[in-house]
C-alpha cells in the first residue's frame, strides 16, 4: 500500500472511531497549528492543537491541556491567539473575541460591539506587547460586510474602534502591524464579486485613512494572509497566497503597492521571520522545511520535517509537526530549522492546569473532558511535578528535520502509550491513530484552508 493509501485508511478509521466515540475529543487528528511565546516571560508557551489549548510555564517540561468549551468554542475551528505582555491569552472566536487573564483558569467573551462578532485576526504590538490590535469581519444579514479594526492599550481589557469601518464589500483576513512603526497597519482580504480581487490595505495612521493595492494571482480562491513584516522597514511585507494546488510567498518592498512571487510550493503552513529580519523560513506537511536569507530571497530545504506552523523569536525557530511522523508535536531549532529538539510530547501532556479552581471555566468544565480526550489524543497516563519523561526544551535528544528518523522513533512504545501498538483497551482510538500514521508515513493532512496536491516547491 502506498503513502496515500495508507492516509486515507487511517484517517478511515479515525472518521470512524470518532463517529462510534462522539465524546472523545471533536474527532479530529490530533496536531498543532500554532506556537506562542509570551513576550515578557520565555518560558511561558501557548500551542494551539485541534482539541485544545496546551500551555507550558517551565519551558516545555510540563503542559496543561485547557479544553475548547472552557474558551467558548468547538468543533472544527481554531482560533487565531496572541499572548500579551502581562501573560494574558486572547481568542479570535467565530463568534467573538475570549480572553484569560490568569494564567488559563478563567476565559471571558467580550461584550459590547465586539459581541458575536468573527474576529478573524489578532496581532500584537512587537515594541508595546500590551498593545494589541484585531480584526472583525462579519458578514451581517443584508450581506453587507461589517470589517473593523480594533485596539487595546490593556492586555486585551478594553477596546475602541481604529479608525472607521471598512467598506462594506471588503472581507478581512489577516492583519498586522510594523514592528518599526506601530501605526503603520496592514489587512489582507478580498473584494466582492463579480471578481473578488485579493488585496491588500496599508494606513500609516493607526487605522484613520487607508490605501489599497492589488496582489496579483489572488481571488477568492487564492487568497492573500499577512505572513511577515519586516522588523526595520515597514514597507517590506510578505503575503502568502493560499491556492488551489499551489501556495505562493509574494514580497512587497515598497508597502505593498507592487509585488513579487518568491516562492512556491504545494503548501505553506508555516511562514516565519527572523527577529533580524535576515532570514525568512517557510514550510508545509508536504514540503518540508525551506529557508532563505531576505536579501536574496533564493530559499533552500534545510530538512524535511512535517511543518505546520512556524515561529521566530530571539531563543530560536519554533515549529508544529506530526508527533507520530516527526517525534514531536511542538519543537524548537537553534540551527536555522537544521535539526530539532522536542519541545511538546503527547507523554508531557498532564491534564488541565492543577491551578484552576471550580469556579473557573477551566476548572469547571475541563477535568471532566480530560479522560476521554487523553484516551483519544494518547496523552501521557500521568505527570508527577517536576519530572516532565521528555526533560526541559532543548533538552531531549535532537530529531533530525528530515524527519524520517524521528518518525521511526515514534512508533515505539511509550511511557504515555501514546504511540504504543501494543496499547490494549478502552478504545484507544489516539493509540490506533498514531500507530497507522506511524507505519505509513503520512495521516490525514487536514488545514484549515483546504487540502492541497503534492507538487514540487520551486523559487523563482
Amino acid at each position: 500500500m502506498n503513502r496515500i493509501a495508507l492516509g486515507l485508511a487511517a484517517a478511515a478509521a479515525g472518521l470512524a472511531l470518532s463517529a462510534a466515540t462522539p465524546a472523545r475529543a471533536n474527532g479530529r487528528y490530533p496536531t498543532a497549528g500554532q506556537i506562542l511565546v509570551d513576550p515578557a516571560d520565555p518560558e511561558h508557551i501557548v500551542v494551539r492543537a485541534t482539541y485544545g489549548v496546551l500551555t507550558t510555564h517551565d519551558g516545555g517540561e510540563r503542559w496543561s491541556w485547557i479544553c475548547e468549551a472552557a474558551i467558548g468554542y468547538s468543533g472544527f475551528e481554531d482560533p487565531m491567539l496572541v499572548v500579551t505582555a502581562d501573560g494574558s491569552t486572547l481568542a479570535g472566536l467565530f463568534d467573538g473575541l475570549s480572553a484569560t487573564h490568569d494564567r488559563g483558569c478563567d476565559w471571558r467573551i467580550a461584550e459590547g460591539a465586539l459581541a458575536g462578532r468573527n474576529i478573524v485576526d489578532l496581532s500584537i504590538d512587537r515594541a508595546d506587547p500590551a498593545s494589541v490590535l484585531l480584526l472583525g469581519s462579519s458578514v451581517m444579514a443584508s450581506d453587507a460586510i461589517l470589517t473593523q479594526v480594533w485596539e487595546s492599550k490593556d492586555d486585551g481589557r478594553t477596546w475602541t474602534q481604529a479608525g472607521v469601518d471598512f467598506p462594506s464589500t471588503f472581507l478581512g483576513v489577516t492583519l498586522d502591524s510594523a514592528p518599526s512603526d506601530p501605526r503603520r497597519i496592514y489587512v489582507s482580504g478580498r473584494r466582492n464579486g463579480p471578481t473578488f480581487e485579493g488585496i491588500v490595505r496599508r494606513s500609516d495612521d493607526r487605522g484613520a485613512t487607508w490605501e489599497e493595492f492589488d496582489v496579483p494571482g489572488s481571488d477568492d480562491r487564492n487568497l492573500p494572509y499577512l505572513g511577515a513584516v519586516d522588523p526595520k522597514d515597514p514597507d517590506v511585507v510578505y503575503v502568502r497566497r493560499d491556492g488551489d494546488g499551489a501556495d505562493a510567498l509574494l514580497v512587497s518592498r515598497d508597502g505593498g503597492a507592487t509585488w513579487r512571487e518568491v516562492f512556491q510550493a504545494a503548501s505553506l503552513l508555516g511562514l516565519a521571520l527572523s527577529p533580524d529580519g535576515t532570514e525568512i523560513a517557510a514550510g508545509s506537511d508536504l514540503d518540508g522545511l525551506w529557508v532563505a536569507p531576505t536579501d536574496t530571497l533564493e530559499f533552500t530545504q534545510v530538512g524535511q520535517l512535517g511543518v505546520r506552523c512556524l515561529t521566530w523569536t530571539a531563543r530560536g525557530l519554533f515549529a508544529c509537526a506530526d508527533e507520530p511522523v516527526d517525534g514531536f508535536s511542538a519543537g524548537i531549532s537553534t540551527d536555522g530549522g537544521r535539526t530539532f529538539s522536542p519541545l511538546m510530547t503527547l507523554d508531557r501532556l498532564c491534564g488541565p492546569p492543577e491551578a484552576c479552581g471550580g469556579d473557573s471555566s477551566t476548572g469547571r468544565t475541563c477535568p471532566g473532558l480530560w479522560r476521554a480526550t487523553a484516551r483519544f489524543v494518547g496523552a501521557g497516563a500521568s505527570c508527577e511535578a517536576g519530572a516532565g519523561p521528555g526533560g526541559a526544551a532543548g533538552g531531549g535528544s535532537e530529531a533530525s528535520a528530515g524527519g524520517s528518523e524521528a518518525g521511526a522513533g515514534a512508533a515505539e512504545p511509550s511511557a504515555g502509550g501514546g504511540c504504543s501498538c501494543g496499547a490494549s483497551g478502552g478504545g484507544r482510538a489516539g493509540a490506533l491513530l498514531s500507530c497507522l500514521a506511524a507505519a505509513g508515513g503520512a495521516l490525514l493532512r487536514a488545514r484549515r484552508h483546504g487540502r492541497r496536491r503534492a507538487q514540487a516547491p520551486g523559487a523563482r
